[in-house]
């Protein structure tokens, strides 16, 4: 093989050793030693992909073909065994033909297995050609010991398609104890968790529920479903769906799985992890009987949610009306000619800022992703319920922070702030004239002039 100028991370063979050689002067190759601690690894994964690509060349019809790629493991295998004879490993030969072993029943009353299986990863997609992931997670759950899950929201659409399987496998046994046991990791962020779904999580045999009460604290983000089995042979899905009707049913999801056999270093770090995360204090025991701690998660859920209700867990269908179509229809034709400034004026009640966020949502549609947005009022008050309207045209809970008081988030993408705030952090300074995308000032006739035009000459059009 030619060598390329850039990158590698490949295993020197002697072939490649001779090759390297042979590249120009100007190029040098840069070789290390492989870590003792990563060797055994880093040469299993390079034989097994020579060895793959060896049996794919093996000829013949179906059958003649998959007896003739056994007959080349077994050859292998019988070296390794008498270089490594009196070895406690299974080194013997593969059974011919070839059979596998899919469970041990009592009865012989197997369950359904997953339809991605139990060793290859797999990435659900919610396309035609992927298995659901609602369906997969069923399976997973009907099959294996023991189940914990990590999500930044749980709601009660999401609980609900699950729920009749969840009392099932916890349901007790002649002994007293549920067949599986399950863990939940949560929290408050954005107050998008049902009260009503920790209650049924919570109430059933066998399964604990932890909930970070701190959302700003505690930006969980990560959504993580684990599948344990006594067999050896467990799961995790790792992923952007939360426990949610939406996430499960379609939504537009990226979940990847890696399996205990197949991929065991990522399984052992995503048990490692959640581990961690269970012992720490942030997260706190909920019990559903206990009205402290539902006065607790009830008081949570509102502070998160930015007002005095707990934020709903579904999607208001937003739609504008024929006369904020006409606005985004000129805002567009404007922009269109490279007018990049637009001022809407109208009555109060009509929706000024929801034209905003759909106009924030055809840019998103036109640029791809979401560009950064900064949204610019005097007072709190509007700016939460600004958020509130593009999370719900975005269809997104999460989207946004504010910029208010005290209050600073980390990441300053999404940002809606008061203007005494973005003076007194020197925001403007710090991130440039040209660090948000798009700009809106709200009530902008009720800054001081002085201040409007100060502001408006240090951002981009």
């Amino acid at each position: 093989m030619a060598f390329a100028e850039g990158l590698y991370d490949l295993l020197v063979t002697e072939a490649c050793s001779l090759n390297l050689a042979t590249v120009p002067r100007e190029l040098v190759p840069l070789t290390e030693q492989i870590d003792a601690g990563e060797a055994a690894g880093r040469i299993s994964d390079a034989l097994h992909r020579v060895l793959s690509k060896l049996l794919e060349e093996v000829e013949g019809d179906d059958s003649e073909r998959t007896l003739a790629q056994v007959a080349v493991v077994n050859a292998i295998l019988a070296d390794l065994r008498k270089r490594f004879h009196g070895t406690d490993i299974d080194i013997s030969d593969f059974q011919i033909p070839p059979s596998a072993l899919k469970g041990v029943f009592r009865g012989g009353q197997m369950c359904a297995a997953p339809e991605t299986g139990l060793v290859v990863p797999w990435l659900f997609t919610a396309g035609k050609g992927s298995p659901s992931l609602l369906s997969e997670l069923r399976k997973e759950i009907a099959s294996c010991d023991a189940v914990d899950i990590l999500v930044s929201f749980i709601t009660l659409s999401g609980v609900r398609k699950l729920e009749d399987l969840l009392k099932s496998v916890t349901a007790l046994g002649a002994d007293g104890r549920p067949r599986t046991k399950i863990r939940v990791l949560t929290t408050t962020y954005t107050g998008a968790t049902d009260v009503g779904a920790l209650d049924i999580l919570a109430s059933l045999p066998g399964c604990e529920v932890r909930i970070s009460l701190d959302g700003r604290r505690t930006r969980l983000h990560a959504k993580a479903w684990m599948f344990h089995r006594r067999t050896g042979f467990g799961s995790t899905y790792v992923g952007s769906a939360n426990l949610s009707g939406a996430a499960l049913l379609g939504g537009l999801e990226w979940t990847v799985k890696f399996t205990q056999q197949g991929q065991e270093n990522l399984y052992t770090r995503s048990v490692a992890h959640f581990e961690t995360l269970w012992n720490d204090g942030e997260f706190q025991h909920y019990d559903p009987n206990d009205s402290e701690h539902r006065v607790q998660l009830i008081r949570a859920l509102k502070r998160e949610s930015g007002d005095g209700l707990i934020a709903s867990p579904t999607f208001f269908d937003i739609e504008p009306k024929d006369y904020q179509r006409e606005m985004l229809e000129s805002i567009g034709a404007e922009r269109s000619h490279g007018r990049m400034k637009s001022l809407i004026v109208a009555a109060t009640g009509t929706g000024k800022t929801v034209i905003a966020a759909f106009d924030y949502r055809r840019i998103c549609s036109q640029e791809g992703g979401r560009p950064r947005l900064l949204f610019v009022s005097h007072r709190q008050e509007i700016l939460t319920q600004a958020m509130r309207t593009y999370r719900e045209v975005l269809r997104d809970h999460s989207f946004g922070d504010l910029v208010v008081g005290g209050s600073e988030p980390e990441r300053l993408d999404h940002v809606f702030a008061t203007i005494d705030s973005i003076t007194s952090r020197g925001l403007l300074a710090k991130w440039g004239p040209d660090y948000w995308h798009t700009v809106v000032i709200d009530e902008c006739h009720r800054l001081a002039a002085d201040r409007f035009d100060s502001f408006a000459r240090s951002v981009k059009p």
